[in-house]
């Protein structure tokens, strides 16, 4: 199956210097059906797509030099912290609720990301309203070990992850029995692994540090329920500060803070 990516004309539209990026038209093979590996076993429901996609180059540089990229820092009981990878996020809730109700003004999911959360769609039986976009830079970016389990992702969540880019490990240990060895596997560039039925409530997962790593994009597609889940994903993955846009070779800051409009910088 090669669907055709749509070829979107759009600005990045910020408080400072605008940047107009035309992608190419992208004719990626998609979910090849021979190429897949369930894996259930002690509460895990997982399915690994290698490849999901083909010849990814394009569209890594392409969503790597496009998006606006944030290194958010947040307080959490009284400590400072520096979320280690640059991130970003599109998307909203499923509740359509007034724009006061949002911390922040939550943002359309762009038509690239859009049709490739529809392939998504189309072999996890799921749907979802939400793209969580992370850029991995090198081996000391991370993120440690965690659950999708909050109640605004409802009971049993589906939550896809795409790997674009380099390898990188990916650590799995269940929350309660630790008898049970670390599963540990590799993601390599356009992997896709969907997690669902009670994965999240029963296993934890991380990205370790490595001391030498290529960079990594990793996308992940979630459902959000309510309010609280939209505003959960702007607070940690937007935030109130620097945005930081891959030029050159380079990730480099290009607005201090976008605190006091509260609105984050988008594509339009």
């Amino acid at each position: 199956m090669k669907p055709s990516l749509p070829a979107c004309d759009f600005a990045l539209s910020f408080r400072g210097p605008t940047f107009t990026i035309v992608p190419p038209r992208f004719s990626l093979t998609v979910h090849s059906p021979l190429i897949h590996r369930p894996i259930v076993d002690k509460d895990l429901d997982m399915t690994l797509y290698r490849p999901f996609v083909h010849s990814t180059r394009q569209l890594y540089d392409y969503l790597l030099e496009s998006l606006p990229w944030y290194r958010v820092q947040y307080t959490v009981r009284g400590m400072s912290v520096k979320t280690p990878r640059y991130t970003s996020v599109y998307g909203k809730d499923i509740t359509n609720s007034r724009d006061k109700l949002y911390q922040k003004q939550p943002r359309p999911i762009p038509p690239l990301l859009a049709a490739l959360k529809n392939e998504v769609e189309k072999v996890s039986g799921s749907s979802f309203n939400f793209v969580l976009c992370n850029f991995y830079a090198d081996g000391k970016d991370s993120i440690s070990y965690h659950s999708d389990d909050e109640s605004f992702l409802g009971p049993e969540p589906s939550i896809a992850s795409m790997t674009l880019g380099a390898t990188r490990s990916f650590y799995m240990r269940p929350k309660t029995d630790k008898s049970v060895p670390v599963l540990k596997t590799d993601l390599r560039d356009s992997d896709l692994l969907i997690m669902r039925g009670k994965t999240q409530h029963c296993w934890e997962h991380s990205v370790p540090k490595r001391a030498n790593a290529a960079p990594r994009i990793n996308l992940t597609f979630r459902k959000a329920m309510n309010v609280k889940g939209t505003n959960n994903y702007y607070r940690y993955n937007v935030g109130d500060g620097p945005v930081f846009r891959y030029i050159h070779g380079r990730m480099v800051q290009i607005m201090s803070d976008n605190s006091k409009t509260n609105e984050p910088a988008v594509l339009i």
